[in-house]
């Protein structure tokens, strides 16, 4: 495995983005990594790395380009990192994760025919936006947070009313006892999806919370809901981008 940063050029700043890659030279198929809140972090890139073992070039961009480069807060820096993601739009969302994707596909080790996504909390609303708006094949949204309803303060808004028309074969993972994604709202998810035409899946973890495969956080991980969504992760990635 190598590990790179990469500088990718944005309409507004350059953003750094974290890039893992398998060993061989055969062009084959790439992830963009979406982040949580706290930054393109140890936790994220370690999600690269593991890709990377698993044969997947791995990208992940410093959504908070905006601010500065490896821009990172700490677990207990909640209210810093909510205001980060609060100051993004979704256009600058789309934007750059546009422009990462792009980057993967000029990639040297990339098939540009075999492009997927998974993101984490907040990268996992970014996940699904970006299958709802580029070409890539497949998305994996970890605990994706105010897709049913509008957030105080965010400038993401809901995207309930546009999964109809998502074509991307989609997972996505929830805790059964996440505080902050109330049952009603992974309901209405699954009625939207069922409305897509996308393979889609949704898996809920009983008597796990929110965060549930963030090993680095002080609470919330849960070691058997995350290795039974990671395997089911790496399984829809290589069935949908074979």
């Amino acid at each position: 495995m190598k590990t790179q940063w990469l500088t990718i050029h944005t309409a507004d700043s350059p953003m750094r983005a974290y890039c893992a890659s398998p060993d061989g030279a055969e062009a084959g198929p790439a992830i963009l990594v979406l982040q949580e809140a706290f930054g393109v972090d140890a936790y994220v890139r370690s999600v690269c790395d593991r890709l990377a073992d698993a044969g997947f070039v791995a990208l992940a961009p410093e959504l908070f380009h905006r601010i500065g480069a490896h821009v990172e807060y700490g677990y207990d820096e909640h209210a810093k990192a909510i205001a980060a993601i609060s100051a993004l739009t979704v256009a600058q969302v789309e934007d750059d994760c546009g422009a990462a994707l792009a980057e993967l596909r000029a990639h040297a080790d990339v098939d540009p025919k075999r492009l997927g996504v998974v993101g984490f909390c907040f990268g996992g609303y970014c996940a699904v936006l970006t299958g709802l708006t580029t070409a890539v094949a497949a998305v994996v949204a970890f605990y994706p947070g105010g897709l049913s309803e509008a957030r105080p303060g965010r400038q993401t808004p809901p995207l309930l009313d546009r999964i109809p028309k998502l074509r991307a074969a989609t997972l996505v993972h929830f805790g059964g006892d996440d505080k902050s994604i109330p049952p009603a709202h992974v309901a209405q998810l699954k009625a939207a999806l069922e409305k897509s035409p996308s393979r889609h899946e949704v898996s809920v973890y009983p008597g796990a919370g929110h965060a549930f495969h963030n090993q680095d956080r002080p609470t919330g991980f849960d070691p058997q809901a995350a290795e039974d969504a990671w395997h089911a992760t790496l399984g829809w990635f290589k069935a949908m981008l074979a």
